[in-house]
């Protein structure tokens, strides 16, 4: 699935769902080293990460694993999607995936807000930015002064000590649950 626009010259995020065969783990993690190393190579490339169970499956059961891929725009992904490194790379897969690895491309924050599931479309940019204001504005009011009264008063270690904090915070709470809430409003009748 696509919600990119193909001249965007926003960050795209990529996201990708392996269901891994059982007694493939080692497999797949070899592999994936080896994939993270080739795309590190191409222009615009900012970073991967790669979430797995946090328990090991049993070396009967399957498990999902999610990859992420970040590049700085459109363009430089395609050109990491379409290369034959890429392409022989995702060959190997039968070895150990269960099934195709599922494709998810997402522009800016999108990845952050379910696409609507009628029209597969994620919520507009500006309900977007305004769903993340409200999340942000609970943290960035009480941690700073909570960091400052009990941990330190050197200005830039309370900014770096809140930010560690208030980043999972937002990404692994607050969103998922404010895009819970506003999911009428994030997906109503405003939306483009």
């Amino acid at each position: 699935m696509k919600i990119t626009d193909e001249k965007s010259t926003s960050p795209v995020t990529t996201i990708v769902h392996h269901t891994i065969q059982a007694g493939k783990m080692s497999v797949f993690e070899d592999w994936s080293l080896r994939i993270r190393t080739a795309c590190r190579t191409y222009e615009g490339y900012l970073g991967s990460e790669i979430i797995k169970p946090v328990e090991p499956p049993a070396p009967t059961e399957s498990c999902t694993v999610i990859s992420i891929f970040r590049f700085n725009c459109y363009a430089n992904l395609e050109t990491w999607m379409q290369s034959e490194e890429r392409e022989a790379l995702l060959e190997e897969t039968d070895a150990f995936c269960a099934g195709a690895p599922v494709i998810n491309q997402y522009e800016s924050l999108e990845y952050m807000f379910p696409p609507d599931t009628t029209t597969g479309k994620p919520p507009s940019r500006e309900k977007m930015a305004l769903a993340t204001f409200l999340g942000l504005i609970a943290p960035v009011y009480f941690i700073p002064k909570l960091v400052l009264a009990h941990i330190t008063q050197v200005p830039l270690l309370v900014t770096i000590t809140s930010l560690s904090i208030i980043t999972p915070l937002m990404v692994y709470m607050i969103m998922p649950l404010l895009t819970r809430i506003f999911r009428p409003w994030l997906h109503g009748p405003n939306q483009p």
